[in-house]
């Protein structure tokens, strides 16, 4: 009988001076309070550490994304040193970069000639020079040797 009397013992009414709370509304608030503190421990708990996950797996895609276009920038570093290792990429180095001829060989500066002013002024000997500079380009333009802007078959005689 020992154990009936335990198991009616929690089992019977308490008492309103012996209960936790006395009405309901601090009860609510109580309720209240405790959940909001347990969604901060779940996101404290759950969300930054998912947070800080996906920002890492972010970060290191980028970093391999980087670490492959240094990769292909070394692989054509490589390839370049192997082909300055060879006679035949000195000589193409040195002709690149310094100048070098080899002997015999002349070398032949050309630039292109300067767009000229056609643009005289009016009046004596100046309108006879336009005149012949019009029949010249007119006929180089006919002969199709004559590049626009350049003036160089023209002034010869």
């Amino acid at each position: 009988m020992s154990t009936r009397s335990s198991v009616r013992d929690l089992t019977r009414p308490v008492h309103v001076d012996h209960k936790l709370f006395q009405r309901a509304i601090s009860r609510n608030i109580t309720l209240s309070i405790s959940i909001v503190i347990l969604a901060a421990l779940a996101v404290a708990l759950i969300g930054l550490p998912l947070k800080d996950l996906f920002s890492q797996r972010n970060s290191i895609t980028t970093r391999q994304q980087e670490f492959s276009a240094l990769q292909d920038a070394n692989e054509q570093l490589q390839t370049q040193i192997q082909r300055l290792q060879t006679p035949e990429g000195i000589r193409e180095t040195a002709r690149k970069e310094l100048g070098y001829l080899l002997p015999g060989e002349k070398r032949l500066a050309l630039i292109e000639a300067p767009a000229l002013n056609t643009a005289l002024p009016a009046g004596w000997p100046y309108n006879v020079v336009t005149n012949i500079l019009a029949v010249r380009a007119a006929t180089a333009q006919k002969n199709g040797s004559q590049q626009p802007g350049s003036l160089g078959p023209l002034l010869q005689p």
